[in-house]
């Protein structure tokens, strides 16, 4: 499959947006974009391309020291997605590029342990962890249902598969339960998630 570097307006746009919704998370990130020959819909679908991290082992290879890859059907790119649209995909990308945070500890019977809420899921300082050289330490976090609420939140339903979401969601909001209530929470029709 064919790959190649993005070019400069890409990466532009990409520190645009960047600096617009991800810093200062992502301040010290460096970040490649690729396209490659791929097919802008599969299985019916939107390609949204991928986001990886460059592994410790790569970088050595490396000129500039890429922390992330956001690869990108150039297709897509080029013939289907425009302006804003464009935008929306690097941000949601951008999303996924993650730095770990120390998290927060407290003494149980003697030993550190990692604090945790009332779900059991661990509580998190905004103190960036740090590798063996004092470079962030970088994760990737999934394409989930929380990565395109944020996504969603800025840029609103900007393709045809997040507008069938918003469907599925407008239809089905009545039957929806609040988990966090006893009763059902109250509806009104004049829902809008864009």
């Amino acid at each position: 499959m064919l790959v190649w570097a993005a070019g400069q307006d890409v990466f532009e746009l990409l520190e645009k947006v960047k600096e617009k919704h991800h810093n200062p998370r992502l301040q010290e990130a460096s970040i490649a974009v690729a396209f490659q020959d791929s097919k802008p819909f599969v299985r019916g679908r939107f390609n949204w391309g991928k986001t990886t991290k460059f592994s410790p082992s790569v970088k050595v290879w490396q000129d500039t020291k890429y922390d992330f890859l956001i690869t990108l059907c150039g297709d897509s790119w080029d013939s289907i997605l425009v302006g804003d649209q464009r935008e929306a995909l690097l941000d949601l990308h951008l999303e996924c590029c993650q730095v770990e945070y120390v998290p927060e500890m407290k003494n149980e019977n003697g030993k550190s342990k990692p604090a945790k809420d009332k779900w059991g899921r661990i509580i998190y300082t905004e103190e960036i962890k740090i590798d063996d050289n004092g470079d962030p330490k970088w994760k990737i976090e999934p394409l989930d249902l929380h990565i395109f609420q944020l996504n969603v939140g800025r840029y609103g339903c900007w393709c045809q598969d997040l507008l069938d979401f918003q469907s599925a969601l407008v239809r089905t909001t009545k039957k929806v339960i609040d988990w966090k209530q006893e009763e059902p929470p109250e509806i009104t029709e004049d829902i809008n998630f864009a």
